[in-house]
């Protein structure tokens, strides 16, 4: 993906400058760091506040901010960002980003809806915060800006980690990014359940529609998340292996269904 201006806010938000201030803030609280992370964004003139899709971010986010509202802290709100490749982030203390051509892309409500239960899987895991916490407690703190772009980009994330870690730790860095983005994948799909309004089939059809549009193989691009073909088998025989929870979803042709 290209470095979008809004992941190089963030670097910059969580650069060497600033590291101190950040990350104690992190050990004390998540939402200072999604202020912090908010406010950088809206200086540089990334948020779009007046976006025509914010309608629809907003029907489907609320229902999916329900659905995960006694699991996590901090309310959860919905901000388009300017990118010019589809992406979508979860940002410590309730905030998640979701791009134009994203909303563009996403065909319906389930698909938009698996985006987002997958970001929201990642808020209520608190992935961002354990990784950033964790790179705090070893004290490799010059590379706490490359770790936190490469786990809040989301669907489609840059390997930014691999420009500040050498060959062997960005394979390390890799292979727990994929299992932490196979994991919200996973609470995402559960979430979406949870609505008792939206299909779990839709994350499926979304990966679908990322490997069509941007080559099949990886709807990441890079080895930080794991392959399209492998998230989906996953997604399928875990909704397979629960239809106590996924039982009364099918692979439906809702999906040819456009709704923007």
């Amino acid at each position: 993906m290209e470095r979008n201006t809004f992941l190089r806010s963030l670097i910059a938000l969580v650069g060497v400058t600033q590291l101190t201030h950040v990350t104690a803030a992190l050990a004390l609280d998540e939402a200072d760091i999604g202020r912090q992370v908010f406010a950088q964004l809206r200086e540089s003139g990334d948020i779009l506040f007046d976006s025509s899709y914010y309608e629809h971010l907003n029907e489907i986010g609320s229902v999916i901010a329900q659905a995960v509202r006694t699991r996590y802290e901090y309310p959860i709100r919905f901000y388009i960002v300017r990118g010019e490749s589809a992406n979508a982030f979860a940002v410590p203390g309730g905030n998640i980003y979701v791009n134009e051509p994203l909303l563009k892309l996403a065909r319906n409500r389930d698909e938009l809806a698996g985006v987002l239960a997958h970001e929201a899987g990642h808020m209520v895991k608190h992935h961002v915060a354990q990784r950033m916490a964790k790179e705090q407690k070893l004290g490799l703190l010059s590379t706490l800006g490359s770790i936190a772009a490469s786990v809040l980009g989301g669907w489609i994330a840059g390997n930014l980690a691999s420009n500040a870690l050498d060959a062997a730790a960005s394979g390390v860095d890799a292979n727990i990014s994929r299992h932490i983005e196979a994991e919200a994948d996973e609470e995402g799909a559960r979430i979406m359940a949870a609505t008792k309004t939206y299909n779990p089939y839709g994350m499926i059809w979304f990966f679908e529609v990322m490997s069509a549009t941007y080559g099949a193989g990886r709807s990441g691009f890079y080895v930080d998340h794991p392959i399209d073909a492998a998230r989906i088998a996953d997604l399928k025989r875990l909704m397979a292996s629960d239809p106590a929870t996924f039982g009364s979803y099918t692979d439906t042709q809702a999906r040819e269904v456009a709704y923007w």
